[in-house]
């Protein structure tokens, strides 16, 4: 019979805690994803049907523009506030996966911060997410910018009391 050495079975079980860590933290982000998506398609649902509603109600072209300056604003805040959150669930999600290798390293005798190679594709991982972090909050300030020059023409006059 054949005895597996004690520092292979212990480097095996520190490879399946390991892979069994990363897994919850991926299966985790995808729920968290689902349960965002989910919100946003009800949300989404809930207000084309108020839009509906509404669009069937109009009477003439004035009422229509307002209708429209009703809708738009509140729909291009509700996606920058989604993008939002996908953000925070990748970078919490990166984080996490960034603390388990190091851990993971650390039980196999490599220090995650020494080691050059390893070093350099962390530091090459962090540009990549701060490079999309910045992507998102220029996509969602041009989104924002958007919305206020699309609503210029269409926001509702104040009327003044005679």
């Amino acid at each position: 019979m054949q005895t597996i050495p004690p520092e292979q079975l212990q480097a095996s079980e520190n490879y399946a805690s390991a892979f069994l860590a990363l897994s919850q933290v991926a299966f985790s982000s995808v729920e968290r994803l689902s349960a965002l998506n989910l919100k946003v398609a009800r949300a989404a649902l809930d207000d084309g049907m108020a839009a509906a509603n509404s669009l069937m109600q109009v009477e003439n072209a004035g009422e229509l523009n307002d209708l429209q300056g009703h809708f738009i604003g509140p729909a291009t805040e509700q996606c920058s506030t989604y993008l939002r959150s996908v953000q925070e669930i990748a970078v919490e999600s990166q984080q996490q996966i960034g603390e388990l290798l190091a851990s993971y390293l650390a039980t196999l005798g490599i220090d995650a911060k020494a080691n050059g190679g390893w070093s350099t594709g962390s530091d090459l991982f962090s540009q990549f997410v701060e490079q999309t972090k910045s992507l998102f909050e220029a996509n969602a300030k041009a989104a924002g910018d958007a919305t206020e020059k699309m609503m210029a023409p269409v926001s509702p006059h104040t009327k003044k009391a005679a």
